[in-house]
């Protein structure tokens, strides 16, 4: 179990957006003393997403929904491909039980949720607000400002981000996640609205 679980919706390896969403974790762990965790969809074989409930998925894909279910809150990285997040991570989306008829468990329900885009160019800039933020907000989440954009120039050679400015604002997004999670668990209204329908 982790208190904040980076999810990382690409299947490259390595990957631009794992190492954005680790800049964002070691903030978290470093200034707020929390256990981080990563879980990159590369390096699991997931099953396709096909209505069966949770406990009917084995291997690899009830591994990856057991560390989502088992997780405090989160931080949710895909690269951008079509102007939208990735299909792997749809995939997954796809799979997590919101409480209802899959399970009766229902992990981003009133969870704190940091979101990370990356892409090669500033064009895709909105698919972190248009694209993430509603299928988060469907499964009730609470998000952690408007996320962070990532490009192709805000890396070196090596996929270390170089950018200041960059990396300053993951890292902010690392510790505010922690604290909006703190202040969900302390409040009983933040905590119980969770998705309407």
């Amino acid at each position: 179990m982790s208190d904040i679980l980076g999810i990382v919706g690409s299947l490259s390896a390595p990957s631009n957006t794992r190492a954005a969403v680790e800049v964002a974790l070691d903030a978290a762990a470093a200034e707020r003393g929390v256990d981080t965790e990563v879980l990159h969809l590369a390096e699991y074989d997931l099953d396709p997403a096909d209505g069966r409930s949770l406990e009917h998925y084995t291997g690899d894909t009830a591994e990856a929904l057991d560390r989502i279910i088992e997780s405090s809150a989160y931080v949710v990285g895909t690269p951008v491909y079509r102007a939208s997040y990735a299909g792997t991570l749809k995939n997954l989306f796809d799979m997590i039980p919101r409480g209802m008829w899959q399970a009766d468990v229902a992990p981003f329900a009133n969870s704190a949720v940091g979101l990370v885009a990356t892409g090669a160019s500033l064009h895709h800039y909105l698919a972190v607000e248009k694209e993430l933020a509603p299928v988060l907000s469907f499964f009730g989440a609470h998000l952690a400002g408007s996320g962070t954009y990532v490009h192709g120039d805000h890396y070196g050679d090596d996929r270390t981000l170089t950018d200041d400015t960059v990396r300053e604002r993951l890292r902010t997004l690392g510790v505010a996640t922690v604290d909006l999670h703190r202040a969900i668990e302390d409040s009983d209204a933040l905590s119980k609205l969770g998705p309407q329908f």
